[in-house]
């Protein structure tokens, strides 16, 4: 195999036959797309649960988060005979730098607030998808789907407000989860055009070389240590196979799902989130006006799903 060979773009499988190439056909939303953005979404809502229910400071979680994740990725990717090289590392990059400071933003913030409100606000990159991006990869937007989710995000709404009065709410938890909305919405572009060039198995473990590389400082810097503390190991091994499998299978659809539909769909991960929160977590109650919210949410994506 050529030096640089990577995984198949669209199918994770290695191909020496096809070069690497920045122009890929539109993604299609076919079954199996489909099928793993579902498995994505609810996986990394239960991934939420875990990062509260751990009890780790944000910024430390998200730097053993990502390394250990990188080192199974990478680890996999070189295994299948795969080959690191500065064009693969400077396509990554971008995904990478984005999702560490993600991971930190976000694991800080459902720290401090509500999984509800941590989640929920998070949710809110459809319509940011929606307005700004999807232009950028030719993808046509209708009235109907932005009505559709318009009624999606009033759902988010209602998860959000409803949980005010809960004892576990802060408002810089929920300023920090904003901030990791940003940060999320712009790492699912990156990925985007990543998966374009890159594998799901070579883009996975690259990008999360530099996100490891940015969250040690960072960590340092807000925490003053890289210590999980003892017993909590655990929960980084959980992390990587929960929510890190969700984000390979996200990746591994990108070719294969339009970027709008993914976005979408990513707004089902909060209420898996907010409902498995309640039943484990103390203090993580739901009142009828959040279940309101959660029943529009689903309902508007719904519609959507079956729309495209």
């Amino acid at each position: 195999m050529a030096i640089g060979t990577p995984l198949d773009a669209a199918d994770g499988v290695m191909t020496a036959e096809r070069p690497r190439t920045a122009t890929r056909p539109l993604a299609v939303n076919d079954g199996a797309g489909m099928a793993a953005v579902f498995a994505a979404v609810t996986l990394m809502g239960i991934g939420s649960v875990v990062a509260k229910a751990s009890d780790i400071e944000g910024p430390v979680l998200a730097f053993h988060r990502a390394w250990a994740a990188a080192a199974l990725y990478v680890g996999l990717f070189l295994a299948l005979g795969g080959r690191i090289n500065l064009p693969s590392l400077r396509a990554a990059a971008p995904g990478g730098l984005f999702f560490g400071v993600q991971l930190a933003l976000f694991f800080s913030a459902i720290q401090l607030t509500t999984v509800a409100n941590a989640t929920m606000l998070i949710a809110l990159q459809p319509v940011a998808v929606l307005l700004f991006f999807s232009k950028r990869f030719n993808e046509a937007v209708t009235g109907r789907q932005l009505v559709l989710s318009a009624a999606a995000m009033v759902g988010v709404g209602l998860v959000v407000f409803g949980s005010t009065e809960s004892p576990s709410w802060s408002p810089l938890g929920d300023l920090l989860a904003l901030g990791a909305l940003t940060m999320w919405t712009l790492y699912f572009v990156a990925s985007k055009e990543a998966r374009q060039r890159l594998g799901a198995f070579e883009y996975q473990g690259l990008s999360l070389l530099f996100s490891a590389a940015i969250m040690l400082p960072v960590a340092m810097l807000f925490s003053g240590t890289v210590d999980a503390g003892d017993g909590k190991w655990w929960w980084i091994v959980a992390m990587v196979a929960i929510p890190g499998t969700g984000h390979l299978a996200m990746n591994w659809a990108h070719p294969r799902v339009r970027l709008a539909l993914i976005s979408q769909m990513t707004l089902f991960s909060p209420v898996v989130s907010v409902a498995l929160a309640s039943i484990v977590l103390e203090g993580e109650t739901v009142n009828f006006l959040q279940l309101l919210g959660m029943a529009t949410v689903l309902a508007a994506l719904a519609i959507l799903v079956k729309e495209r």
